[in-house]
This record gives structure tokens, C-alpha cells and sequence, in this order.
């Protein structure tokens, strides 16, 4: 397998996000969609849908975004953790509990640096909503929190694979 390079930073897509209510689709076409950028993957997208441009980041953007939220300060015990921890939501919950309050600690404060690791990212990305100049503190007054907090994770998978991949993919 040969190698893949982005020949420049200065690409950029324009994407929607499966959380708005003017975009259709079905979990599978959300995933294809995640994977492509395509907005032909997803069952419907209205004029009206909400469209975010993002730019992809070179390896030198991601590490100082990565180093902004923190990641020399980061609980390696909580990395450690949230690397081990199940899958599955119930026996992940159970699993949870039974960690000590040192290592719930942990867990925490690896997620939020997690956290602060994908707003970094969308601050240093994100260049327009609906073709007008936008930020991130844009993307924190969506609302409801769970709208928000799909967004960033949607954001977040379509910048890594424009940066990682480039504009193509796969």
C-alpha cells in the first residue's frame, strides 16, 4: 500500500450535519456519508440544511491544536482507561462503577482534554457557516446541547479524514 499525502492545507469542504432537521438520513447513510463527504450518500438535504466549510489541517496544526488543550498535562492514567474500557454502554457503565474515585478522576480529566482536543481542532478548521465567516464560539451556540454536541463529533470525523486522507478519501 503506497502512501497517501495532502498536497495542500488549503483544501476545503463544505459539509451538513445528520443532527439537523433539514437533513435526512438513515444511521448506514450517515456513516457512508461520514466516510465520503458525499452529500449525494444522504437521503435528502434541503437548500435550507445548514452547510459548515471546513479546511483540512496539516500535522503541525493538529499538534498544536492537541497542545493547546493540554497534551502534556493530560492524565495518562485516564488515557490509559478510556482505551480500555468496553463497548458496549451497559457493560461499560458497570465497568465505570467499579473504577475507584482516583480513577474516575482520571477518566474525566482525559474527556475533557478529549473534548478540548476537538474544539482546538473545529477553532482551527472551521472557516465559514453558510458561506459567512464563523468560529467556534458559532458552533457552542447551537442548541440543544445534544445538537452541539453531534455537530462538534461530525466536524471532528470529517477535519480528521480531510487531513489525514485529503479531499478524496479512501
Amino acid at each position: 500500500m503506497a502512501l497517501n499525502f495532502l498536497t495542500s492545507t488549503d483544501q476545503s469542504i463544505t459539509v451538513v450535519v445528520s443532527c439537523d432537521p433539514d437533513v435526512k438520513a438513515s444511521d448506514e447513510q450517515t456513516a457512508k456519508y461520514l466516510q465520503s463527504a458525499n452529500m449525494s450518500d444522504l437521503e435528502h438535504v434541503a437548500e435550507t440544511a445548514t452547510r459548515f466549510t471546513i479546511k483540512a489541517l496539516s500535522p503541525a496544526d493538529r499538534e498544536d491544536a492537541e497542545q493547546r488543550a493540554g497534551a502534556y498535562t493530560r492524565s495518562e492514567l485516564g488515557r490509559l482507561l478510556w482505551i480500555e474500557a468496553p463497548s458496549d454502554r451497559a457493560e461499560r457503565a458497570r465497568w465505570h462503577h467499579e473504577l475507584t474515585d482516583d480513577e474516575r478522576e482520571a477518566m474525566s480529566s482525559y474527556q475533557s482534554y478529549i473534548n478540548r482536543v476537538y474544539y482546538e481542532m473545529i477553532r482551527a478548521s472551521l472557516t465559514h457557516i453558510n458561506n459567512e465567516p464563523a468560529t467556534l464560539d458559532d458552533i457552542q451556540n447551537i442548541r440543544p446541547d445534544e445538537a452541539r454536541s453531534s455537530t462538534i463529533s461530525e466536524l471532528v470525523v470529517h477535519i480528521q479524514r480531510i487531513s489525514l486522507l485529503g479531499i478524496e478519501g479512501k
